[in-house]
C-alpha cells in the first residue's frame, strides 16, 4: 500500500503528533497522547500510523520510566497490568475486524462524559475504580490505535494518585503494554522496514516532547495537575469523536 511519506504535510502532522504525545507521557501521563495517531491518519492509512508509532512509543516509554520509575505504585500496577494485558489480548484476536471509527467513538465518548462530571454518584464512582474494566478498555484501545490513556486516566481520577505517583505508575504501565504490543502487531504483520525508518526518523521529535513534557509538570501543584488531567481526557476524547465521525 502506496503512501505519502514524502509529502511535507505527512511530515508536519507527524512531528507535531509525535511531540504532544511526547508531552502528554512524561508530563500529563499520556491523556493526550492520542493525538499522533489521528494527526498521522488523515494524510496515511491508520494501520501505518499504529504501527510507525509504536516504536516511538518505546522510546519514549524507556524516557519516561527512567524519569519516574521511583514514583510508580507497585499496588495500582499490580490491579491494573492483568486487566490491560488481556484487553491486549483481545485487541490482537480482533484487529482488522472491529471498526476502528466505533471504537474511536466510544473511547471518545466515554473519556468525555468522566472528565466533564464533576459530581458522580457513589455508585459511579465505584465503577470509576473498577481497575479490571478501565485496564482491559485501555489495553485494547492502546493495542487497536494507541488510545490506552483515556481510559486509563478515568480509572487513575478515580484512585485520586498523587501527582508524581500518576505520573510514575502511568510510565510504567505504558512501557509494558507497547512492548507486549510487539506480539500481536507481529503476528498480524504489520511491520514494513520503511515504516521502521520513519519511526527512526521520529525519534529526535520524540525526546524534545518527553523533555517538554518533564519540564512543563514542575510548574503544575496536584491539584492544577488533575484539572488539566480532565482538560487532556475531554480534548483526546473529542478528537477521537471527530476522527470516528468524519475520518
Amino acid at each position: 500500500m502506496s503512501a505519502p511519506f514524502d509529502s511535507l504535510l505527512f511530515w508536519l502532522l507527524a512531528v507535531i503528533g509525535v511531540i504532544i504525545t511526547g508531552i502528554s507521557k512524561s508530563g500529563f501521563a499520556g491523556g493526550a497522547g492520542v493525538l499522533a495517531v489521528p494527526l498521522m491518519a488523515l494524510v496515511i492509512p491508520l494501520p501505518m500510523a499504529t504501527v510507525i508509532m509504536l516504536p516511538v512509543l518505546l522510546f519514549m516509554d524507556v524516557k519516561t520510566i527512567h524519569i519516574y520509575r521511583k514514583h510508580a505504585s507497585l499496588e495500582t500496577l499490580k490491579r491494573i497490568v492483568p486487566a490491560a494485558l488481556a484487553g491486549i489480548i483481545l485487541g490482537g484476536l480482533v484487529m482488522g475486524m472491529l471498526s476502528n471509527s466505533a471504537l474511536e467513538l466510544i473511547t471518545g465518548g466515554i473519556s468525555i462524559v468522566f472528565a466533564s462530571w464533576q459530581q458522580v454518584s457513589g455508585t459511579l464512582r465505584r465503577f470509576q475504580q473498577a481497575g479490571w474494566f478501565w485496564g482491559v478498555v485501555s489495553g485494547l484501545t492502546s493495542t487497536l490505535i494507541h488510545a490506552g490513556g483515556p481510559p486509563i486516566n478515568v480509572y487513575f481520577l478515580g484512585r485520586e494518585l498523587a501527582k508524581l505517583q500518576w505520573l510514575g505508575t502511568a510510565a510504567v504501565l505504558f512501557g509494558v503494554m507497547n512492548l507486549v504490543k510487539v506480539v500481536p502487531y507481529s503476528l498480524n504483520g504489520f511491520w514494513e522496514v520503511r515504516l521502521l525508518w520513519i519511526a527512526l526518523a521520529m525519534v529526535p521529535a520524540a525526546w524534545v516532547g518527553v523533555q517538554l513534557g518533564h519540564t512543563i509538570q514542575k510548574r503544575f501543584d496536584g491539584e492544577t495537575f488533575t484539572r488539566m488531567c480532565r482538560v487532556l481526557l475531554v480534548v483526546s476524547g473529542t478528537g477521537l469523536v471527530i476522527k470516528g465521525l468524519f475520518f
